[in-house]
């Protein structure tokens, strides 16, 4: 992988411009703001590609759909985990809550109304 020297000291009059090259103009415009107006500048006076910009704007529309439609599988898949542990989470709270007022249900009774109460709930 070239560095961003690199890449910048690549660009020549004739050169192949692939969409790879484009790709790596954009990933560099990620990490440092700017670098993809010095290279498309570049290709435009040194390489003589008029159209640099063109292609450039073309492969960052697609670089930049695909993400969204990844990030919308993803942000769904996300949605349906969080509603899943949100119910598990009901769920849970739901049952110890049951269990907290059955308990102190239980401490409010009698020695006589809980034997009465485990002679009912046996089968």
């Amino acid at each position: 992988m070239a560095s961003r020297e690199e890449l910048m000291q690549s660009i020549r009059p004739g050169m192949n411009l692939t969409k790879d090259f484009f790709k790596r103009i954009y990933g560099y415009e990620i990490t440092w703001p700017g670098f993809a107006e010095k290279a498309i500048r570049a290709l435009e006076l040194v390489a003589g590609c008029g159209r640099a910009r063109e292609h450039y704007t073309c492969v960052t529309a697609e670089i930049e759909a695909e993400f969204d439609k990844v990030s919308k599988v993803a942000a769904a898949w996300y949605v349906k985990e969080c509603e899943k542990q949100f119910e598990e989470l009901k769920k849970k709270r739901g049952e110890e809550q049951r269990k907290q007022i059955t308990k102190e249900y239980l401490q409010t009774m009698s020695d006589r109304e809980l034997l009465m109460f485990l002679r009912k709930s046996r089968p």
